[in-house]
Formats: C-alpha cells, structure tokens, sequence
C-alpha cells in the first residue's frame, strides 16, 4: 500500500441562503499499488491553486496529479499531491522490496 496526499472537494450548502460554498482539504489516501489503471496531470487543481481556493500551505509551484484505480467496473479516481513522475517513482520503489520469510 502507498500513502498520498488526496485533496477533497468539500462543497458547503447553505439553505436558509441557498448558495453553496466550495472548499478543498488535504487528507491521507491508501492505494494498493496493483489497482491503479491511469496517473495523468490535473491541470484544473493547478488553476484552483493559483486562483486561492486549495489550502493557503501549499507552495505555488505544487503539481497535482489525478489517479484512476479499481478493479472490474468499480473504478474510483482522485486528485493526489504530486506530479505523474513522482508519483510514479514512488510507485514502482515500493514494489520493488522483495519479502523474506
């Protein structure tokens, strides 16, 4: 298993105003390294960065990434915390390790 970064999509309604209010939160995500299908660039998190609306801690040269796993007709994607390579270097280092026993 591989831990990121996952931003989240929290959308607020107000009903006495009737307006809805979007924000995003960082959180942890667990991926099984042999269920992901696609990892490609997010260019709209990059726009949603410098436009202000991710967390104010993240640096303005941050890339975003988004991962597309599962298995069958149950396929999920979500944005991650790092470019395509990155990502990707972390992937394939993590399944390297071999286990003794």
């Amino acid at each position: 298993m591989i831990k990121l970064v996952e931003v989240k999509k929290i959308n607020d309604f107000n009903v006495s105003e009737r307006k809805r209010k979007t924000h995003y939160e960082l959180g942890e995500i667990w991926i099984n390294p042999d269920s992901i299908l696609q990892i490609k660039p997010d260019g709209a998190m990059k726009k949603n960065l410098s436009s202000g609306y991710l967390p104010s801690d993240l640096d303005s040269r941050q890339e975003f990434s988004k991962i597309q796993f599962g298995s069958g007709n149950n396929i999920a994607a979500v944005t991650v915390v790092g470019s395509p390579s990155v990502l990707a270097e972390k992937i394939y280092a993590t399944n390297k390790q071999l286990l003794k026993g």
